[in-house]
């Protein structure tokens, strides 16, 4: 008799703890037991409650199924392919451009960003960011780049030119190389696509130093990746936005931005600030971007998933 109560208990026990996670698109995490997957509708019984009712929950509002096992099933893909030929269905209107405009005008000059090393986050896809597999790095974007100070000191058309490889060069082989972004993310498998560095030639580099401080509007960081002309049709694009060198904060202002390349909707972003640090114009603000995109970004918003602005630490709020 205690043996057949023993094994009824390790069986239940075993039916409890052994769990699947269901991921909404909200980023909500539900403990459960899947039993059915129907065409539009997943079933399953919560975890904290194995003999209970059996809940329903369409499909359109899953991003993916963990399995107990390890299996995963990604349903945001399945369901939009399944359901792409309905006519309920809004086309998407966005055109990839056939060649790269400079867009004048972006920008604010009168921000007051004043946080050495801080972060925001944009978009409403940040939970896809973590699971998604098909990561495209596009490298980092220096077109829209200007380096503040009160004095105005320096000739941005001679700066520039100098600096924009040096800095990319550094970056790109040295501070952040793919390989060392791919561990961080936990995401071995990034492709790497056309850089988007190349637009740097388009640069209003005889602004590029300024009086005043400088931001990139959310806003405006959209019409930036509407305009980049990639090969890739499909999958996540992932881009280093450069902004600012803050030489009286002495700080680097970044946006980290990722993207759906088939619509260009900026799915998730993060602002971020680095501190500047290191001998030589190279070296130092080179130095800020590598601060602000490992220990701002990674360590403070991507690992522990500060998706929303009030989960960011308020000391580590920009704004």
């Amino acid at each position: 008799m205690k043996t057949l109560i023993l094994l009824c208990t390790l069986l239940y026990a075993g039916f409890c703890f052994g769990q699947d996670v269901i991921i909404m698109k909200d980023g909500d995490e539900i403990e459960a037991k899947v039993t059915e997957i129907l065409k539009d509708d997943i079933k399953y019984k919560r975890a904290s409650n194995p003999t209970g009712p059996t809940y329903t929950i369409s499909k359109s509002k899953v991003f993916m199924i963990r399995y107990e096992s390890g299996d995963k099933d990604v349903f945001d893909e399945i369901y939009q392919n399944q359901t792409a030929d309905k006519s309920s269905q809004t086309p998407s209107t966005f055109i990839a451009p056939t060649y790269f405009v400079y867009q004048e005008g972006l920008g604010d000059p009168y921000c007051h960003i004043k946080k050495p090393f801080g972060g925001k986050v944009y978009g409403e896809r940040a939970n896809e960011i973590f699971y998604r597999q098909d990561l495209v790095f596009y490298g980092f974007d220096f077109t829209y780049l200007k380096l503040t100070n009160p004095a105005k000191i320096g000739d941005g058309i001679i700066i520039a030119p100098k600096y924009f490889e040096a800095w990319n060069e550094m970056l790109t082989y040295d501070l952040l190389p793919i390989g060392k972004i791919s561990g961080w993310m936990g995401k071995p498998g990034i492709f790497v696509g056309n850089s988007v560095f190349e637009y740097n030639t388009y640069a209003d580099m005889q602004n590029f130093v300024s009086a005043v401080n400088f931001c990139m509007p959310f806003e405006d960081l959209q019409t930036i990746i509407e305009s980049y002309v990639l090969r890739e049709k499909h999958g996540v694009g992932m881009v280093i936005n450069l902004v600012n060198f803050n030489k009286e904060g002495e700080y680097a202002l970044i946006y980290v931005t990722f993207f759906d390349i088939a619509t260009r909707e900026i799915m998730f972003a993060a602002e971020v600030s680095g501190n500047a640090g290191g001998s030589g114009m190279t070296k130092h603000w080179a130095s800020g971007v590598e601060v602000a995109f490992r220990k701002m970004f990674i360590d403070q918003i991507y690992k522990p998933k500060n998706t929303l602005n009030h989960q960011i630490p308020s000391k580590l709020r920009l704004y």
